[in-house]
């Protein structure tokens, strides 16, 4: 497997009071991973220290095998790109226009388009299924193609790792299996390596193929769904919730 990211006793958290320490995780390339946890459990913070928006407390997270310190905001802009639940709110913006924002990373100083960039922005516009909206204002899609629109502004950037926060929130059940779905489809076309955090158990125990498990005052745990609910790690972590019982119709 190729490694794209790792960390070594990584400890996160502000001013430097860690929220969770002893972080050692990897992803390899294609990977597609369910970050999970109650609101408050330290999602946001990881996902902020994995794409350098703070500083670890400590140790370190490596990028396909450097620092990621060491990466430039261009670098990085390179290599990851990132899907947040903040949506633009103009009500002038097209959703061509979001999307080709994502090319930003290479237009150079005058910040032009070229027919190459426009290429690749139908391309991920109709990856996605939505190259009928591109003319349409952001502001009168529903949440579903918000969404959409904002996978495809991730994939118009070009980068072999994109984050994904919260992605499935305010979409109703049946947009959030087509989002599942089609992050398996970039995985196994485009060889996309996908981190992406919820706390929507019940989607991640039926859809997920590995997780990553935290919650308050509690170490990270790595598994698949079916793992982690025999060895009874879910139900620690959501304790009101009951697993097995959950997840029992899909073993």
């Amino acid at each position: 497997m190729n490694e794209v990211i790792k960390t070594q006793n990584l400890s996160i958290g502000y001013n430097g009071k860690p929220l969770m320490a002893d972080i050692n995780v990897s992803l390899n390339a294609g990977d597609i991973v369910a970050l999970a946890g109650p609101n408050g459990a330290g999602k946001t913070t990881l996902f902020k220290t994995l794409t350098a928006s703070i500083k670890p407390v400590s140790g370190e997270v490596s990028l396909m095998g450097r620092n990621l310190s060491d990466y430039s905001a261009t670098e990085r802009a390179s290599m990851f790109s990132l899907v947040l639940t903040d949506k633009p709110d103009d009500m002038f913006l097209k959703v061509f226009d979001i999307v080709a924002a994502g090319r930003y990373p290479y237009m150079g100083l005058l910040a032009r388009l070229k027919d190459k960039d426009r290429e690749i922005v139908m391309q991920s516009l109709d990856t996605v299924g939505i190259t009928e909206l591109a003319e349409r204002n952001f502001i009168s899609l529903s949440d579903g193609e918000k969404q959409k629109v904002m996978i495809a502004k991730a994939l118009a950037q070009d980068t072999p790792i994109i984050f994904m926060d919260e992605p499935a929130a305010f979409l109703d059940y049946p947009s959030k299996i087509e989002l599942i779905h089609l992050m398996k489809r970039l995985s196994r076309e485009q060889g996309k390596t996908i981190l992406f955090s919820s706390h929507d158990l019940e989607l991640l125990l039926r859809y997920s193929d590995q997780m990553w498990l935290v919650a308050p005052k509690k170490s990270l745990k790595v598994g698949s769904p079916k793992e982690l609910v025999d060895n009874g790690i879910i139900d620690k972590y959501f304790p009101p919730i009951s697993a097995k019982e959950l997840f029992s119709p899909i073993l």
